[in-house]
């Protein structure tokens, strides 16, 4: 018998309160060690949308990582380094947390995401990996490609600017509705299917009025006005 909801947002505040570390916090040959986290909320949002039934996919490795593999859920963790992978799986060994159930890349997201194409439907789908710029945009181009309808993307770092360009587009599609957002991160839903390379002529809603046209017109107006002017 699965966790009731309760259980999972118990979960939540008990890795809340002793988080994995698992993070090298610089880049010395003996690094200070620590754990790169989203708000409370986001781990909550997870915890109340995923139970054993789901099957799920983070981009990075964290505290998130362990809350997946606490609830049950078969995940998939895309991140870039082995040894924070077994400094995780020792952590949850410690907690009683079953990682049996979770699959480990590391490796780029950019490698071994596209190898993951025909892997079956996700529930949900976290993007906290690289931050530079294309990765987020690469992680849900592909993550967000095996995306059930209904499935859920949850976007984090929302204020860096390569996660602004994806957020950019996502709010002016309609097949992408918000379900949460905060200025730490965003949910969407996903209301297609398949996978998301399309044509320019079947982005209306991003091409009409792209981000950054009306500042563009309004600028180019006022110097031709000032241009007449003179």
């Amino acid at each position: 018998m699965g966790l009731d909801p309760a259980e999972r947002l118990a979960i939540v505040d008990r890795l809340l309160a002793d988080p994995p570390v698992v993070h090298p916090m610089d880049r010395s040959s003996r690094p200070a060690m620590g754990v790169w986290s989203t708000e409370a909320s986001a781990y909550r949002f997870i915890a109340e949308r995923c139970d054993e039934a789901s099957r799920t996919l983070e981009t990075g490795l964290g505290l998130s990582t362990a809350l997946f593999a606490a609830l049950g859920c078969e995940h998939t963790c895309v991140t870039g380094s082995w040894d924070e992978v077994e400094r995780l799986r020792t952590y949850c060994d410690l907690k009683g947390f079953d990682t049996a159930h979770v699959r480990f890349e590391a490796g780029g997201s950019h490698a071994a995401l596209p190898r993951m194409l025909d892997d079956g439907e996700l529930d949900l789908v976290l993007v906290d990996g690289g931050h530079g710029y294309p990765t987020p945009i690469l992680d849900w181009f592909y993550a967000g490609y095996r995306l059930r309808p209904g499935g859920v993307a949850l976007i984090d770092d929302v204020h860096l600017p390569a996660v602004r360009s994806l957020l950019q587009f996502l709010d002016r599609d309609p097949r992408w509705p918000a379900l949460e957002r905060n200025d730490k991160w965003h949910a969407y839903e996903r209301r297609s299917s398949g996978p998301l390379v399309e044509d320019w002529t079947d982005q209306p809603h991003y091409v009409v009025h792209p981000p950054g046209l009306r500042s563009f017109v309004r600028r180019a107006v006022g110097k031709a006005r000032s241009l007449a002017g003179r």
